[in-house]
């Protein structure tokens, strides 16, 4: 309850911020094959953060889709593992199990505080010794991972075609579904 009550309260106050990632394209992404590491070593990014669910795969998935897994690969051998990390709001242990098994060195963020709270990304940017703003998260949710980018005071890119699969969790993906268009209309309005 105090963590929706604390996203809408911040998200009031950041509205004009969030609402970057809805109007300026080089905050956003459609794909994740967008997210190149040209891309990142444009916008001096050190580490970059995965949410999991919507981005990798669908929601309570146990392993990145295809797709996502040869993306990730693919990132890992060109800018190293060592500078990718995965927050998730849901660290499912199977989850856990398959980056320790195929992914051993991306930093897996053990925060107390999930998103928006900023903590993960300031855990993962203290632990890399970094400055936040060389840090950036990949997420699907504004009033949650980019409203922690935000009070992070770190990079984002908002993934706006996040994988569901509606017919494995009806209720689960329209609820998602219905809270990214409730974000996104209420940041266009306020923001």
């Amino acid at each position: 309850m105090f963590r929706w009550w604390y996203a809408i309260k911040m998200g009031w106050q950041q509205r004009k911020a969030l609402k970057r990632f809805l109007v300026e394209a080089e905050q956003r992404v459609n794909g994740l094959s967008e997210l190149t590491p040209e891309r990142l070593e444009a916008d001096n990014i050190a580490v970059l953060i995965l949410d999991f669910d919507g981005v990798l795969a669908w929601h309570d998935a146990n392993t990145p889709l295809p797709e996502a897994e040869r993306w990730l690969k693919h990132l890992c051998q060109t800018i190293g593992e060592q500078r990718i990390a995965l927050f998730t709001n849901k660290p499912k242990p199977e989850r856990i199990a398959y980056f320790q098994k195929h992914f051993p060195l991306i930093f897996i963020v053990h925060s107390v505080r999930r998103k928006p709270y900023p903590q993960g990304i300031l855990q993962v940017a203290e632990y890399k010794g970094i400055s936040a703003h060389r840090v950036a998260l990949l997420d699907d949710r504004l009033l949650t991972g980019m409203l922690s980018v935000c009070l992070a005071y770190s990079q984002g890119y908002y993934f706006t075609k996040p994988y569901q699969h509606y017919l494995r969790h009806p209720c689960k993906e329209l609820f998602f579904s219905s809270l990214r268009v409730l974000e996104r209309c209420l940041i266009r309005i306020l923001g």
